[in-house]
């Protein structure tokens, strides 16, 4: 009895430590994936997208919007106590910006970023959002997305912007949050895809 008990322990030790590894592998993967600075500024695309969360993104988006980088805007995931809809009222365009009050989640964000993008008939669309929230978003939006070509745009916050990062206790605290729910996005996505198929052969 004492044998199996040891020998489960050991088998238990051994997946936490391979788990452990193949985690901490993968976060420092995921931290080469975050973008520092955005790649191109200026050419124009059919849409601008902005997962909210911040005045940075906001600011940024509404500068693009108003230098013509893009025909439409979209501001996804708006609270709806916000006062963003006089500020909207005053912009030049103003009827081609939608505000969404519907997204909870970055999940949201994407589900309402792609019902946009359909009605408007977008092909090329720049996204803004977090530097370190890019990737998820980027894979959230590509996967109910594949044709529209994505532009990334990241906004930096200051605890990313120093050489060492990762040293700073918030901005890995940040990071470490970020790259479990990119995990878990991964694993959901695949889980529905798998879902998808073996419904779709049920049905033939």
């Amino acid at each position: 009895m004492l044998k199996h008990i040891l020998l489960y322990s050991l088998r238990l030790s051994l997946v936490i430590v391979i788990g452990g590894s193949l985690w901490f592998v993968g976060l420092i993967l995921f931290t080469r994936l975050i973008p520092s600075l955005p790649l191109d500024t200026t050419s124009s695309t059919e849409g601008i997208v902005i997962f909210t969360g911040g005045e940075t993104r906001l600011r940024v988006a509404l500068n693009l919007f108003e230098q013509q980088k893009g025909k439409y805007l979209l501001i996804s995931g708006v609270n709806r106590d916000s006062n963003l809809s006089e500020l909207v009222a005053q912009m030049p365009f103003k009827e081609r910006i939608t505000l969404g009050y519907d997204a909870l989640d970055t999940t949201g964000n994407a589900e309402e970023t792609e019902a946009w993008v359909k009605k408007n008939h977008i092909e090329t669309l720049r996204l803004i959002t977090s530097n370190y929230h890019m990737p998820r978003s980027l894979f959230e939006l590509r996967h109910l997305l594949p044709h529209v070509q994505i532009l990334p745009h990241p906004v930096v916050g200051e605890r990313f912007l120093k050489d060492r990062w990762w040293i700073d206790a918030s901005a890995l605290k940040v990071m470490i949050h970020e790259y479990n729910k990119y995990l878990f996005s991964l694993m959901r996505r695949t889980f529905e895809d798998v879902q998808d198929t073996l419904t779709s052969r049920v049905k033939m």
